[in-house]
């Protein structure tokens, strides 16, 4: 199908240019003429996109599609369903999530790059410049990148020009330089330091990236904006793939250790499992373990997998550290017993060594824990724990710990839970900045409050521990959000990362609670 042939039937009795787009009887020919070749492309690129939009309808109920599975619409409208067929197009647009746009079968979205195009073309039209919107059209245009760059590019650096090619179908050339590339560009230099998940978490990566494109407002929809956040979201997208197989291959070398020395088991509380997963089920999980890109896909969905990966890593840390300290510490009587021809085959095939160097704890993890001696700072688990005796007992067990760095982080342990602090909130605790550190204890200890009562109630089934814990982090919630966002009003940028983050893992938590209550 050409556009003169579309041209030529939307000028037909069945639908009269004369009555479309406030075209008057009295326009002259040319810019008739002018109307119908709109409509025609208009029309040719709704054909075009028409699959995916019949994807997403059936996939999440939208809405009733206008033709039957496998029919597009056809090549000669009626006034009526060219008409009807827009509205259609338009309504799946405006109840569509960009995250919904991930779950489409990939042979839908990728199978055809007219399709994509079209796709992608009707939203860089659209006047809607809300959040959702602009959300939906940055991931199209990386997805567009990637499925569009010649292979070789995958290996070479990328550059602005690169991009600016791949996606000149779909975006016109620019005019000028974005303001938005060098905030991007400093991002992506911090991004080459991330060597694990926990790097980028820690590093605010995600959040800093949101907040350059709140900054520039509609200036988004600049093809020179638009050509600098494709190329980043690309070259995150690598650089997250990069760091995740470096913690499933730091996870299988954490296993391989343990079962070195003879651990079989591993207490995986932390990461959602058993107390007791075993050194087997462990592997099989990281050999198989999968990103929820696809049918499982929303933002919680994603959340939740990586944060469980990455508790998951610090539990292995946990158990190798505790059983190589165990190993050294075995009396030398021990050693006595054994006999010489032994001794002597122990000497010559070595265990196989560890490299510590690949671990967190290595680079600036503490891992501390409450003294049982100490009757306040230990009291019976069965004890309740409020706000304030949480915040003192975290308090006293980060004092004194030495700092290995400004990036230290720490594993507090209260009532037998552990729970994994970040660099800023470690300083929230053993430093004094007035209300940003206030704020921060507060998220962690809504935080470390229902830990342990997701625990207690795991453990014993006891309710009303959880209900109350999330009661009271639903409160501090609403509080935290504000002051994320006062935050951002001011530019106090590190602030609203740091609190975000801290505010964002306890929605993680409350989701968590509140699963067991149902």
């Amino acid at each position: 199908m050409d556009r003169q042939t579309v041209s030529q039937t939307l000028s037909t009795t069945t639908m009269n240019p004369s009555s479309v787009a406030g075209v008057s009887a009295n326009t002259n020919p040319t810019q008739a003429k002018k109307t119908n070749a709109e409509l025609a492309a208009q029309w040719a690129e709704a054909r075009l996109a028409y699959p995916i939009y019949a994807a997403l309808a059936s996939q999440f109920k939208l809405a009733p599609a206008p033709y039957s599975a496998g029919e597009v619409p056809p090549a000669r409208p009626t006034r009526s369903a060219f008409d009807r067929d827009l509205k259609w197009l338009d309504e799946i647009d405006g109840r569509v999530l960009a995250y919904q746009l991930r779950q489409i079968p990939s042979e839908v979205l990728n199978g055809s790059e007219p399709s994509l195009r079209a796709f992608i073309q009707r939203h860089v039209k659209k006047l809607d410049r809300t959040v959702v919107h602009r959300d939906k059209l940055d991931w199209l245009l990386a997805q567009y990148f990637a499925l569009c760059a010649p292979e070789e590019l995958y290996r070479e650096e990328i550059g602005i020009d690169d991009v600016a090619r791949v996606l000149q179908p779909v975006i016109s050339s620019p005019t000028q330089t974005s303001e938005c590339i060098g905030p991007l560009e400093k991002i992506l230099a911090d991004l080459e330091y991330c060597h694990c998940l926990r790097d980028v978490t820690e590093s605010g990566i995600f959040e800093q990236s949101r907040m350059v494109k709140d900054s520039i407002g509609v200036a988004f929809y600049e093809p020179a904006a638009l050509i600098a956040f494709s190329r980043f979201n690309f070259l995150l997208r690598r650089a997250f793939i990069r760091v995740l197989h470096n913690d499933l291959k730091a996870m299988g070398e954490a296993i391989d250790a343990l079962e070195a020395i003879g651990k079989k088991t591993v207490d995986c509380r932390r990461a959602g499992l058993s107390a007791a997963e075993t050194t087997s089920q462990l592997r099989y999980f990281c050999a198989n373990w999968k990103q929820p890109f696809q049918k499982d896909y929303t933002e919680g969905s994603v959340t939740r997998s990586f944060e469980q990966l990455q508790a998951l890593r610090t539990d292995l840390e946990d158990a190798l550290h505790q059983a190589e300290s165990q190993k050294a510490g075995e009396p030398a009587r021990n050693a006595a017993k054994e006999s010489p021809v032994a001794l002597q085959s122990k000497r010559e095939t070595p265990a196989p060594r560890f490299k510590w160097g690949r671990f967190w704890s290595r680079r600036g993890e503490q891992i501390v824990s409450e003294n049982p001696q100490n009757a306040e700072e230990a009291p019976a688990a069965s004890n309740a724990l409020d706000a304030e005796g949480c915040a003192k007992r975290i308090t006293q067990q980060l004092t004194g710990v030495p700092s290995t760095g400004a990036r230290a982080m720490a594993t507090i342990s209260l009532q037998d839970t552990k729970v994994l602090l970040s660099s800023w909130e470690v300083a929230a605790f053993t430093g004094d900045n007035g209300v940003k550190s206030e704020d921060i204890r507060r998220a962690v200890v809504a935080r470390s409050l229902l830990a342990v009562a997701i625990d207690q109630r795991k453990r014993s089934g006891e309710q009303s521990a959880l209900a109350s814990s999330v009661s009271f982090a639903r409160a501090e919630i609403s509080y935290l959000q504000g002051r994320v966002e006062n935050a951002k009003r001011t530019n106090n940028t590190e602030s609203a990362i740091n609190l975000g983050i801290s505010a964002k893992r306890l929605v993680s938590s409350i989701e968590e609670a509140e699963k067991l209550q149902s």
